[in-house]
């Protein structure tokens, strides 16, 4: 099962530029006879992070059908090709709206006098909604609008939750400095693979900081790649860089990462995309290697596509975020630096944030 997810990634695809210029073409056009069935959208809250407790609410373009409306709950790490493995189980398998209540999910309709037109997912913040831990929500095919109209294919949902109590430690945090392949692939509202090859440091208070720079597949590999073997900086004038700060609260033994947002340019002559207000989420875990991995969220509020003097808005949304750690005889040339050249090999968009990183980053011993 292919997810649409994301990680903070690669280069924008030839089928990310023809679906730009369809967007273009389309504000033009008149409306066809065709009567689709009902589209599904999840409302971000305004800092684009839920906290535990939060209801997560989907939207539908129209009424539906309350019988048909059935909600599976993953929560699980993508594989390295942006998948859910094949030997994965969802934590709830099917829920619908007509059983209110699977274990720690419950579900409430959103409707008018008439019509049901969303539904409202309240998750035990003590167990699968609890702060950090990336979950997927699922909305199954086969969801009618009233006319009867299914849908073919499930609608999937990247998220993850805050802790409400906010950013402090009772104790250091572990981490492993050195270079990361952020991977997520957006698949909402247009398709886009970013990869972002960055020098991370944590320091023992939990502050996290990320230089990064776009990473471009070689070699004949798959745009969605994170083997360094086969990846660039990009060293084109189309070419991004991203600088990145945020914490890492520890709960219960576990690492968990929320970044401050910021907004990420993607060149693509002649127009230019913008990710607006994008955070990071993650549970930081240990892969079989010993090395520090990250499984979580890349969220965004809102997307802008840029065509000269014309704008055009869509909607933000979340996708699954995978991070890898690189060793250092593997490290790209060219991998920006936080303590050294922050753009590194990037020539287009590097425009690093007055006062970064912080002063006491780079007096800071490497963390092990």
């Amino acid at each position: 099962m292919v997810m649409p997810s994301t990680r903070i990634c690669s280069k924008i695809a030839s089928s990310l530029l023809f679906s730009l210029l369809c967007l273009l073409l389309l504000s033009g056009c008149t409306s066809f006879e065709y009567d689709p069935p009902p589209g599904v959208s999840i409302v971000f809250p305004d800092a684009g992070v839920y906290t535990a407790g939060d209801a997560v609410e989907l939207l539908f373009s129209e009424g539906i059908n309350q019988d048909t409306l059935k909600v599976r709950i993953w929560q699980t790490g993508l594989n390295e090709e942006q998948e859910i493995p094949a030997d994965a189980e969802p934590v709830i398998a099917s829920c619908a709206l007509t059983q209110k209540t699977c274990g720690d999910l419950t579900l409430e309709p959103i409707q008018t006098e008439r019509d049901i037109t969303g539904v409202r997912l309240l998750l035990k913040p003590e167990g699968l909604g609890a702060p950090g831990l990336p979950i997927i929500i699922e909305v199954l095919s086969g969801l009618e609008d009233e006319q009867g109209h299914p849908t073919g294919v499930s609608a999937f949902y990247d998220i993850q939750f805050r802790d409400p109590n906010g950013r402090f430690n009772d104790e250091p945090v572990l981490f492993k400095d050195g270079t990361y392949i952020f991977s997520a692939v957006v698949q909402k509202p247009i398709p886009a693979v970013l990869t972002l090859i960055s020098d991370v440091k944590v320091l023992p208070d939990g502050r996290i900081f990320l230089a990064g720079g776009e990473g471009d597949e070689i070699n004949g590999a798959p745009k969605t790649t994170v083997d360094p073997d086969n990846l660039i900086v990009d060293p084109t004038d189309q070419g991004w860089a991203a600088h990145i700060q945020g914490f890492i609260k520890l709960r219960d033994g576990r690492r968990f990462l929320e970044t401050d947002p910021i907004d990420i340019r993607l060149p693509i002559t002649p127009l230019q995309v913008r990710l607006e207000k994008t955070r990071l989420t993650a549970e930081i875990i240990t892969d079989a290697q010993g090395n520090d991995q990250f499984e979580g969220t890349l969220s965004f509020e809102k997307l802008v596509v840029v065509n000269g003097s014309k704008e055009i808005e869509q909607k933000g949304g979340g996708e699954a975020l995978v991070g890898y750690f690189v060793p250092p005889s593997k490290t790209p040339e060219g991998t920006p630096e936080l303590c050294g050249n922050l753009c590194g090999a990037i020539i287009g968009l590097c425009d690093v944030p007055e006062g970064f990183p912080a002063q006491d980053v780079c007096e800071a011993p490497e963390n092990p």
